[in-house]
């Protein structure tokens, strides 16, 4: 019995010293759940910034830990520790020297959402929904542009953690309003078992709204330089075209 222990110790020897030899990932990625963009099952990252940065990671070279978390969360954590990735986020003005930025990596208007039908709310203005209630996700663009408009989470928003919540709350007739992205929602919604066609949009937003992804303002340039010219390539070759058309982004 002792040789095939002996063998068993030499072969874990093995395994340790080339796992040493591996050199640390460049990068720390953080997403957060939000399908068809970013969401994990069996163990793998799926959805279209998952896999858009996979493919960034392959033609770079890099390498990166994913982990995904909380928006909140990873939208703190993002801005503390340098070469880290948070994808995919929304480029501001509020944001821009907070982050070194990559993209455009998806274009995405925000809007103002109702359920649509023979019944549906009747809709002329944003005051209709200032004297109603509106559900929009937390720390997001949205928020900051309804409560630019004089809305407030004490009077008429409802600050929800994803836009899944906001579809869930809008289908149950809980808010008569949503804000944020039509592809989250009608998502949502067809994975709550609710017809996504029945979202309606009443009101653009915001039509110049741009995802991209942001390193932590620290970061190497390199990395920077490297996942910029990596994504360049992938629009260029026809990759990018591709996978937005398997995720039926028009």
């Amino acid at each position: 019995m002792r040789l095939p222990l002996l063998a068993l110790l030499a072969c874990c020897c093995q395994l340790l010293s080339a796992r040493a030899d591996q050199p640390p990932p460049e990068l720390y990625a953080l997403t957060e759940n939000l399908p068809p963009l970013s969401y994990q099952q069996d163990g793998d990252y799926k959805g279209f910034s998952n896999e858009l940065l996979l493919m960034m990671l392959h033609e770079s070279g890099l390498h990166a830990t994913i982990e995904i978390k909380p928006w909140s969360r990873a939208l703190r954590e993002a801005q503390q520790v340098p070469n880290t990735v948070l994808y995919l986020t929304v480029r501001t003005p509020e944001r821009e020297d907070l982050f070194k930025w990559v993209g455009p990596a998806l274009p995405l208007p925000i809007e103002l959402f109702r359920l649509g039908g023979p019944k549906a709310l009747p809709y002329t203005s944003i005051e209709d929904a200032r004297r109603a209630r509106v559900a929009v996700a937390r720390d997001t663009p949205g928020q900051k542009m309804m409560e630019d408009r004089g809305f407030s989470e004490n009077q008429n928003l409802v600050l929800t953690n994803d836009e899944g919540q906001s579809a869930k709350l809008l289908y149950a007739h809980r808010v008569p309003y949503t804000v944020g992205v039509a592809l989250f929602q009608r998502y949502a919604a067809r994975q709550q078992g609710q017809d996504p066609e029945r979202l309606d949009s009443v009101q653009v937003l915001d039509d110049s709204t741009q995802f991209y992804f942001a390193l932590q303002k620290d970061s190497k340039p390199e990395y920077v330089a490297r996942l910029q010219a990596a994504l360049d390539k992938i629009k260029q070759d026809g990759r990018y075209a591709s996978l937005l058309k398997r995720y039926t982004h028009p």
